[in-house]
């Protein structure tokens, strides 16, 4: 029930918050929309299923936010470059791994070991 009121208030123009949450769920959309078009894997007609919107609000979101025209025009050129993952040697193990934003150690049983070294 809590879900619908809350549709119900985004859709209701005498919410005074209206504005507010629709302008909320356009940046979330824009982030989303940014993160997802630097993959080339993913088709723009994929990523418009993703978030959730029409060509038209795509189109709106393009001309507002120039990092996703930017992103859509290296896309078109075939410029849009793959973003290698930096691999990183774990402090508890020595093993290479990938690391996960902040991540120091591949697994938490070796940030363990690492901390009792350190």
């Amino acid at each position: 029930m809590s879900i619908t009121m809350t549709q119900d208030r985004r859709a209701n123009p005498k919410d005074p918050n209206a504005g507010q949450h629709a302008q909320d769920m356009t940046d979330l959309q824009a982030t989303a929309a940014t993160l997802l078009l630097r993959s080339n894997r993913l088709s723009v007609s994929l990523i418009l299923e993703l978030l959730d919107i029409g060509d038209a609000q795509f189109r709106e979101l393009s001309k507002c936010n120039e990092e996703i025209a930017r992103l859509l025009d290296q896309r078109r050129r075939g410029e849009l470059q793959i973003e290698e993952p930096e691999l990183k040697a774990c402090p508890g193990c020595s093993e290479w791994f990938i690391p996960y934003a902040g991540q120091r150690c591949c697994s938490d049983e070796c940030y363990r070991i690492a901390s009792i070294r350190t």
